[in-house]
Protein backbone atom coordinates (compact mmCIF):
# COMPACT_ATOMS: atom_id res chain seq x y z
CA UNK A 1 0.00 0.00 0.00
CA UNK A 2 0.90 3.63 -0.45
CA UNK A 3 0.06 5.53 2.73
CA UNK A 4 0.14 9.25 3.58
CA UNK A 5 0.55 10.22 7.24
CA UNK A 6 -0.81 13.68 8.11
CA UNK A 7 -0.21 14.78 11.68
CA UNK A 8 -0.01 17.67 14.11
CA UNK A 9 2.44 17.51 16.98
CA UNK A 10 2.99 19.67 20.03
CA UNK A 11 5.84 18.31 22.13
CA UNK A 12 6.70 15.73 19.46
CA UNK A 13 4.79 12.77 20.91
CA UNK A 14 2.75 12.46 17.72
CA UNK A 15 5.88 12.93 15.62
CA UNK A 16 7.50 10.06 17.53
CA UNK A 17 4.43 7.86 16.95
CA UNK A 18 4.52 8.78 13.27
CA UNK A 19 8.21 7.82 13.11
CA UNK A 20 7.41 4.45 14.65
CA UNK A 21 4.32 3.87 12.51
CA UNK A 22 6.28 4.70 9.39
CA UNK A 23 9.01 2.26 10.43
CA UNK A 24 6.48 -0.55 10.96
CA UNK A 25 4.76 0.15 7.65
CA UNK A 26 8.00 0.21 5.69
CA UNK A 27 9.18 -2.97 7.39
CA UNK A 28 6.09 -4.61 5.92
CA UNK A 29 6.93 -3.31 2.44
CA UNK A 30 4.49 -0.39 2.31
CA UNK A 31 5.37 2.98 0.80
CA UNK A 32 4.86 6.05 3.00
CA UNK A 33 4.89 9.83 2.81
CA UNK A 34 4.20 12.30 5.61
CA UNK A 35 3.09 15.86 6.26
CA UNK A 36 3.58 17.63 9.59
CA UNK A 37 1.09 20.43 10.19
CA UNK A 38 2.31 23.92 10.96
CA UNK A 39 0.53 27.22 10.43
CA UNK A 40 2.01 27.67 6.96
CA UNK A 41 1.75 24.05 5.75
CA UNK A 42 -0.13 23.83 2.42
CA UNK A 43 -2.81 21.13 1.98
CA UNK A 44 -1.23 17.80 1.11
CA UNK A 45 -2.03 16.16 -2.21
CA UNK A 46 -3.81 12.94 -1.23
CA UNK A 47 -4.21 11.64 -4.80
CA UNK A 48 -2.71 8.23 -5.45
CA UNK A 49 -2.59 7.11 -1.81
CA UNK A 50 -4.40 3.94 -0.77
CA UNK A 51 -4.94 5.32 2.72
CA UNK A 52 -4.41 8.51 4.70
CA UNK A 53 -3.51 8.30 8.39
CA UNK A 54 -4.43 11.22 10.63
CA UNK A 55 -2.38 11.67 13.81
CA UNK A 56 -2.94 14.18 16.60
CA UNK A 57 -2.55 14.71 20.35
CA UNK A 58 -5.77 15.06 22.34
CA UNK A 59 -6.01 18.49 23.99
CA UNK A 60 -8.71 18.71 26.65
CA UNK A 61 -10.67 15.82 25.11
CA UNK A 62 -10.56 17.46 21.66
CA UNK A 63 -8.41 17.47 18.53
CA UNK A 64 -6.14 20.55 18.34
CA UNK A 65 -7.41 23.64 16.54
CA UNK A 66 -4.45 23.76 14.10
CA UNK A 67 -5.23 20.15 13.15
CA UNK A 68 -8.92 20.96 12.64
CA UNK A 69 -8.13 24.00 10.52
CA UNK A 70 -5.78 21.98 8.33
CA UNK A 71 -8.11 19.02 7.86
CA UNK A 72 -10.85 21.41 6.76
CA UNK A 73 -8.70 22.26 3.72
CA UNK A 74 -7.78 18.66 2.92
CA UNK A 75 -9.64 16.62 0.31
CA UNK A 76 -9.96 12.85 0.07
CA UNK A 77 -11.58 11.05 -2.84
CA UNK A 78 -14.87 9.17 -2.28
CA UNK A 79 -13.98 5.70 -1.07
CA UNK A 80 -10.39 6.61 -0.20
CA UNK A 81 -9.43 4.98 3.09
CA UNK A 82 -8.46 6.91 6.20
CA UNK A 83 -7.49 5.90 9.72
CA UNK A 84 -6.79 7.77 12.96
CA UNK A 85 -3.92 7.37 15.40
CA UNK A 86 -4.44 9.76 18.30
CA UNK A 87 -2.68 10.01 21.64
CA UNK A 88 -3.18 11.38 25.12
CA UNK A 89 -1.74 11.02 28.60
CA UNK A 90 -4.75 9.11 29.91
CA UNK A 91 -7.60 6.93 28.67
CA UNK A 92 -10.66 8.62 30.18
CA UNK A 93 -13.93 8.03 28.32
CA UNK A 94 -14.26 11.66 27.23
CA UNK A 95 -11.24 11.16 24.96
CA UNK A 96 -13.45 8.89 22.84
CA UNK A 97 -15.18 12.02 21.49
CA UNK A 98 -12.01 13.76 20.27
CA UNK A 99 -12.28 12.64 16.62
CA UNK A 100 -15.89 13.75 16.07
CA UNK A 101 -14.96 16.79 13.92
CA UNK A 102 -12.57 14.80 11.74
CA UNK A 103 -15.05 11.94 11.35
CA UNK A 104 -17.82 14.34 10.36
CA UNK A 105 -15.64 15.92 7.67
CA UNK A 106 -14.56 12.56 6.30
CA UNK A 107 -18.21 11.40 6.10
CA UNK A 108 -19.02 14.51 4.07
CA UNK A 109 -16.26 13.58 1.64
CA UNK A 110 -17.49 9.95 1.60
CA UNK A 111 -14.05 8.70 2.57
CA UNK A 112 -13.85 5.10 3.83
CA UNK A 113 -13.19 4.64 7.55
CA UNK A 114 -10.31 2.20 8.18
CA UNK A 115 -9.91 2.30 11.95
CA UNK A 116 -9.18 4.48 14.99
CA UNK A 117 -6.46 3.83 17.58
CA UNK A 118 -5.72 5.52 20.90
CA UNK A 119 -2.11 5.54 22.07
CA UNK A 120 -0.86 6.65 25.48
CA UNK A 121 2.06 9.07 25.57
CA UNK A 122 3.61 10.93 28.52
CA UNK A 123 2.11 14.18 29.75
CA UNK A 124 3.55 17.52 28.67
CA UNK A 125 1.39 19.29 31.25
CA UNK A 126 -0.19 18.42 34.63
CA UNK A 127 2.76 16.35 35.94
CA UNK A 128 5.74 14.41 34.50
CA UNK A 129 5.51 10.64 34.04
CA UNK A 130 8.08 8.47 35.81
CA UNK A 131 10.67 6.79 33.60
CA UNK A 132 9.45 3.24 34.19
CA UNK A 133 5.91 4.26 33.25
CA UNK A 134 7.16 5.86 30.03
CA UNK A 135 9.10 2.70 29.17
CA UNK A 136 6.06 0.50 29.80
CA UNK A 137 3.60 2.59 27.83
CA UNK A 138 5.98 2.75 24.85
CA UNK A 139 6.10 -1.05 24.80
CA UNK A 140 2.29 -1.13 24.73
CA UNK A 141 2.30 1.47 21.96
CA UNK A 142 4.60 -0.74 19.89
CA UNK A 143 2.11 -3.58 20.21
CA UNK A 144 -0.76 -1.31 19.20
CA UNK A 145 1.21 -0.04 16.19
CA UNK A 146 1.64 -3.60 15.00
CA UNK A 147 -2.08 -4.18 15.51
CA UNK A 148 -2.80 -1.07 13.44
CA UNK A 149 -0.62 -2.25 10.53
CA UNK A 150 -2.13 -5.74 10.69
CA UNK A 151 -5.63 -4.29 10.61
CA UNK A 152 -4.84 -2.13 7.58
CA UNK A 153 -3.50 -5.15 5.75
CA UNK A 154 -6.52 -7.30 6.60
CA UNK A 155 -9.33 -4.77 6.24
CA UNK A 156 -10.16 -4.60 9.97
CA UNK A 157 -11.55 -1.19 11.00
CA UNK A 158 -12.04 -0.91 14.77
CA UNK A 159 -14.05 2.02 16.09
CA UNK A 160 -13.65 3.91 19.35
CA UNK A 161 -17.21 4.39 20.47
CA UNK A 162 -18.36 7.79 21.64
CA UNK A 163 -21.88 8.90 22.54
CA UNK A 164 -23.99 12.04 22.78
CA UNK A 165 -22.96 12.69 26.38
CA UNK A 166 -19.23 12.42 25.62
CA UNK A 167 -19.62 14.55 22.49
CA UNK A 168 -21.48 17.29 24.31
CA UNK A 169 -19.12 17.29 27.28
CA UNK A 170 -16.01 17.40 25.07
CA UNK A 171 -17.48 20.27 23.06
CA UNK A 172 -18.27 22.15 26.27
CA UNK A 173 -14.67 21.99 27.50
CA UNK A 174 -12.99 22.83 24.18
CA UNK A 175 -11.35 25.86 25.80
CA UNK A 176 -8.74 26.08 23.06
CA UNK A 177 -11.17 28.25 21.13
CA UNK A 178 -10.38 31.15 23.44
CA UNK A 179 -8.14 29.74 26.19
CA UNK A 180 -4.87 29.88 24.28
CA UNK A 181 -5.40 33.43 23.11
CA UNK A 182 -6.36 34.66 26.59
CA UNK A 183 -3.61 32.79 28.43
CA UNK A 184 -0.96 34.01 26.00
CA UNK A 185 -1.25 37.51 27.48
CA UNK A 186 0.33 36.08 30.63
CA UNK A 187 3.22 34.16 29.04
CA UNK A 188 6.61 35.41 30.16
CA UNK A 189 10.28 34.52 29.70
CA UNK A 190 12.22 34.92 32.94
CA UNK A 191 15.00 37.41 32.18
CA UNK A 192 17.22 35.83 34.85
CA UNK A 193 17.02 32.40 33.19
CA UNK A 194 16.46 33.11 29.51
CA UNK A 195 19.60 33.16 27.33
CA UNK A 196 17.76 34.31 24.18
CA UNK A 197 18.79 31.09 22.44
CA UNK A 198 15.71 31.43 20.21
CA UNK A 199 14.69 27.76 20.44
CA UNK A 200 11.11 28.64 21.38
CA UNK A 201 10.75 31.09 18.48
CA UNK A 202 12.21 28.68 15.92
CA UNK A 203 10.10 25.73 17.03
CA UNK A 204 6.66 27.28 17.62
CA UNK A 205 4.29 25.57 15.16
CA UNK A 206 2.09 28.68 15.06
CA UNK A 207 4.99 31.13 14.50
CA UNK A 208 3.67 32.88 17.59
CA UNK A 209 6.99 33.69 19.33
CA UNK A 210 9.68 36.16 18.30
CA UNK A 211 12.87 37.65 19.73
CA UNK A 212 12.61 41.41 19.63
CA UNK A 213 14.73 44.13 21.29
CA UNK A 214 16.51 41.53 23.41
CA UNK A 215 13.28 40.01 24.76
CA UNK A 216 11.07 37.03 24.02
CA UNK A 217 7.71 38.27 22.75
CA UNK A 218 4.57 36.12 22.65
CA UNK A 219 1.76 36.69 20.18
CA UNK A 220 -1.87 35.79 20.79
CA UNK A 221 -2.58 32.85 18.53
CA UNK A 222 -1.22 30.29 20.99
CA UNK A 223 -2.79 26.83 20.83
CA UNK A 224 -1.28 25.71 24.14
CA UNK A 225 0.81 22.91 22.62
CA UNK A 226 3.41 23.52 25.40
CA UNK A 227 6.38 23.03 23.07
CA UNK A 228 8.05 26.28 24.13
CA UNK A 229 7.88 25.65 27.88
CA UNK A 230 8.44 21.89 27.70
CA UNK A 231 11.68 22.11 25.72
CA UNK A 232 13.12 25.35 27.13
CA UNK A 233 16.66 24.29 28.16
CA UNK A 234 16.64 26.71 31.08
CA UNK A 235 13.01 26.31 32.20
CA UNK A 236 12.61 30.04 31.63
CA UNK A 237 9.11 30.25 30.18
CA UNK A 238 6.12 30.91 32.39
CA UNK A 239 2.77 29.76 30.99
CA UNK A 240 0.29 32.01 32.74
CA UNK A 241 -2.70 30.35 34.39
CA UNK A 242 -1.22 26.90 33.71
CA UNK A 243 2.09 27.55 35.49
CA UNK A 244 1.22 25.19 38.34
CA UNK A 245 0.84 22.35 35.83
CA UNK A 246 3.96 23.04 33.81
CA UNK A 247 6.20 20.13 32.82
CA UNK A 248 9.71 20.92 31.62
CA UNK A 249 12.12 18.39 30.14
CA UNK A 250 12.55 15.97 27.25
CA UNK A 251 11.46 12.36 27.93
CA UNK A 252 14.03 11.11 25.36
CA UNK A 253 11.45 8.74 23.89
CA UNK A 254 13.72 6.92 21.45
CA UNK A 255 16.11 6.09 24.28
CA UNK A 256 13.25 5.02 26.54
CA UNK A 257 11.98 2.66 23.85
CA UNK A 258 15.43 1.13 23.44
CA UNK A 259 15.64 0.58 27.21
CA UNK A 260 12.69 -1.80 26.95
CA UNK A 261 10.03 -2.59 29.51
CA UNK A 262 10.80 -2.03 33.20
CA UNK A 263 11.87 -5.00 35.31
CA UNK A 264 8.48 -5.06 37.05
CA UNK A 265 5.16 -3.90 35.56
CA UNK A 266 4.36 -0.30 36.41
CA UNK A 267 0.61 -0.76 35.88
CA UNK A 268 -0.86 -3.70 37.79
CA UNK A 269 -4.27 -4.88 38.94
CA UNK A 270 -3.55 -2.96 42.12
CA UNK A 271 -3.02 0.41 40.41
CA UNK A 272 -5.33 3.04 41.82
CA UNK A 273 -6.34 6.65 41.33
CA UNK A 274 -5.18 8.25 38.09
CA UNK A 275 -3.36 5.07 37.03
CA UNK A 276 -6.41 2.84 37.28
CA UNK A 277 -7.63 3.82 33.81
CA UNK A 278 -4.58 2.17 32.22
CA UNK A 279 -5.33 -1.32 33.55
CA UNK A 280 -8.13 -2.00 31.11
CA UNK A 281 -6.42 -0.12 28.27
CA UNK A 282 -3.25 -2.20 28.53
CA UNK A 283 -5.25 -5.42 28.85
CA UNK A 284 -7.16 -4.52 25.69
CA UNK A 285 -3.93 -3.94 23.75
CA UNK A 286 -2.50 -7.26 24.96
CA UNK A 287 -5.69 -9.10 23.97
CA UNK A 288 -5.82 -7.55 20.49
CA UNK A 289 -2.14 -8.29 19.94
CA UNK A 290 -2.50 -11.93 21.07
CA UNK A 291 -5.47 -12.39 18.75
CA UNK A 292 -3.51 -11.18 15.72
CA UNK A 293 -0.13 -12.66 16.62
CA UNK A 294 -0.91 -15.86 18.58
CA UNK A 295 2.48 -17.35 17.78
CA UNK A 296 4.36 -14.66 19.73
CA UNK A 297 5.20 -14.61 23.42
CA UNK A 298 2.84 -12.39 25.49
Amino acid sequence: MKILLVYYTGTYNTRFLTDRLEAHLRARGHETARTEIRRDTPPADTAGFDAVGFGYPIYGFNSPLPFNRYVKKLRLAPGQKFFIYKNSGETFGLNNASSRILLRRMRRQRAAFAGEYHFVMPYNIHFPFERDFVRELLQKDEKLLRVLVYDLEHGIAPRIQSNAVYNAAAAAVSVQKIGGAINSFFYRADADKCTLCGLCARNCPENNIRIESGKVRFGHRCDMCMRCSFFCPHNAIGIGFLEGWKVNGDYRLAQALEEGAPAAPYITEGSRGFYQCFIRHFQDIDARFAERFPEEEP
